[in-house]
C-alpha cells in the first residue's frame, strides 16, 4: 500500500509538470499569434512586387525562357526546438524524399537539421530558426543569399521550398521558386512606368526582391506552424497531466482511507488488549 505522503509528493510534482505545459502551450501560441500577425504585412509586400512585375514584363516585352533541368535544391523550413510532436520528423522526411531524388538539401531548424544527418542527409547548408518574429526577415535575407549562391553554381538547378502551413501541421507544402513562374504576373501594359534601367536588369532586380519576400512568408509560416504544432502537442500533454493527476487524487483518497482505517483498528486492538489484562 502507498502511503498517504508518498503519493502527495507525486501529485506535487505531477502538479509542477503541469505548469511547466502550460506556460509552454501559453508562449507557443503567443508566437503563433505574433507571426500571424506580420504575415498580413509580408503579403502586402509580396502583392506590391508582384504589381510591379507585371508592369516589368510589359516593359521588358516578353519573360525570360527558363531552362532548368531536374538537378535541384530543396529547402526545408523544419522544427528548431522540440515538444512539438512529429512536426519536425516529418519536415526532415520531406527533406530526405528530395535528397534521394538527387536534390541537394539546405535547412533551417536544429531539430530537423539532427534528424536529417542522424539518417545520412546533411544538408549542403544550415541555419536555425530565428528565435522570435523580428529576426525572421534577418534569416530569409542569409537564406536568399544562400539560394542565389548556389544558383550562380548551378544556373540550371530547380529550387524548391518544403513547409507547413500552422492551419495544418500535418501536410507538408510544396512551393516552387525556379524556375520562375511568370505565368502568375498577368501583363499589365496600361501607365507603363518610366524607367533608368534597362528592363532586363529591373526584371532580374524584381525577381530577387519576390523570391526574397516569398522565402519571408515561408519562414514565418514554419515559425508560426512549429508554434502551432507546439501548442497541439502540449494541449495533448496537458490532457494526459489532468488525468494522471485525477488518478493520482484518487489513489490519495484511498491510501488515506486505507491509513485511516488501520489507524482505527489498531486503535481498537489496542483497547481490547488492554481490556483483558
Amino acid at each position: 500500500m502507498n502511503r498517504p505522503e508518498e503519493v502527495r509528493d507525486r501529485l506535487a510534482n505531477v502538479g509542477e509538470i503541469g505548469s511547466v505545459i502550460s506556460t509552454l502551450q501559453a508562449l507557443a501560441a503567443a508566437h503563433q499569434r505574433e507571426a500571424q500577425s506580420h504575415l498580413t504585412a509580408i503579403r502586402a509586400q509580396e502583392a506590391v512586387v508582384a504589381g510591379t512585375l507585371s508592369a516589368a514584363l510589359a516593359l521588358a516585352g516578353a519573360a525570360p525562357e527558363d531552362g532548368r533541368t531536374g538537378d535541384g535544391i530543396t529547402v526545408v523550413i523544419g522544427a528548431a526546438q522540440g515538444f512539438s510532436g512529429l512536426y519536425g520528423e516529418r519536415l526532415a522526411e520531406a527533406g530526405l524524399a528530395a535528397a534521394a531524388s538527387g536534390h541537394e538539401i539546405m535547412a533551417i531548424g536544429g531539430r530537423t537539421v539532427g534528424v536529417l544527418r542522424d539518417r545520412g542527409a546533411t544538408p549542403g547548408w544550415s541555419a536555425e530558426m530565428a528565435p522570435h518574429v523580428p529576426g525572421v526577415p534577418g534569416l530569409a535575407s542569409r537564406l536568399a543569399d544562400a539560394v542565389f549562391a548556389r544558383l550562380l553554381e548551378r544556373p540550371h538547378a530547380a529550387v524548391h521550398v518544403a513547409f507547413c502551413d500552422p492551419k495544418d501541421t500535418s501536410l507538408v507544402q510544396t512551393r516552387r521558386l525556379f524556375p520562375f513562374d511568370f505565368s502568375r504576373f498577368p501583363v499589365e501594359r496600361r501607365s507603363l512606368p518610366m524607367v533608368t534601367l534597362p528592363p532586363a536588369d529591373l526584371l532580374a532586380a524584381l525577381i530577387e526582391e519576390y523570391v526574397f519576400t516569398e522565402l519571408c512568408e515561408v519562414l514565418m509560416l514554419g515559425f508560426a506552424a512549429e508554434n502551432a504544432a507546439r501548442a497541439e502537442a502540449m494541449a495533448r500533454a496537458q490532457t494526459s497531466v489532468k488525468r494522471i493527476s485525477a488518478d493520482l487524487k484518487r489513489e490519495w483518497q484511498q491510501a488515506r482511507q486505507e491509513q485511516m482505517t488501520t489507524e482505527i483498528l489498531e486503535l481498537v486492538s489496542g483497547s481490547g488488549a488492554a481490556r483483558t489484562r
